[in-house]
């Protein structure tokens, strides 16, 4: 995936920027990584859900699920030095990648269990509660770069890919959606955490 290099410079307000500029920063920042608390929390629970209510081999505790790639939707670095070795706008940058797509992605799979698991009530509440938390995340991030200065990736061209030909491949599809999708949230809480420390309120 492409890396966008960011001056780290631009990522605070100038000396001359007013204190309000520089407290409706740290106001934004508080507010996103609030969500990225609710978003962390509910993504664990969102990928226990979806496990439950796929059957075998799923819910084997042995299971380890054959690695498939998520149109559109690239894994956070693996490594937690790689990402810290990431700047601050380099950050953003990969975390605003990734919530323009999860929307489609999580609706996507819902759509899938609906024909799947029709009465899994409740892991359908929480692929539909996912996606608008994944939008709401995407828009604050799109504010945050602009009053930091981070430029924001381009606009995704929407590809969902093919759907899958068969149950198995579709659960597996929709499984490395939301454990990609819980991934990121860890990356998106983890990236506030260290903004809120430089941007107190």
């Amino acid at each position: 995936m492409e890396v966008l290099r960011v001056d780290r410079a631009n990522l605070r307000p100038s000396a001359a920027a007013s204190s309000s500029a520089q407290q409706e920063v740290a106001t934004k920042i508080k507010q996103t990584h609030s969500l990225t608390v609710l978003l962390k929390r509910c993504s664990e629970q969102l990928l226990a859900e979806y496990v439950r209510h796929q059957g075998e081999p799923f819910s084997s505790a042995n299971f380890q699920p054959p690695a498939m790639t998520v149109p559109g939707l690239p894994s956070p670095p693996v490594s937690l030095e790689a990402w810290l070795a990431l700047s601050d706008g380099e950050r953003l940058w990969h975390l605003a990648v990734a919530y323009a797509a999860l929307p489609g992605l999580l609706g996507a799979v819902q759509q899938q269990q609906d024909d799947l698991n029709p009465l899994a009530s409740e892991l359908h509440r929480q692929l539909d509660a996912a996606a608008r938390q994944c939008r709401g995340l995407a828009v604050n991030l799109e504010g945050l770069m602009g009053a930091l200065g981070v430029p924001g990736p381009p606009s995704p061209a929407p590809n969902l890919g093919s759907p899958p030909p068969n149950a198995f491949l579709a659960k597996l599809r929709g499984y490395h959606v939301c454990r990609l999708h819980r991934d990121w949230a860890a990356r998106s809480h983890d990236a506030l955490v260290r903004l809120t420390t430089k941007y107190p309120l």
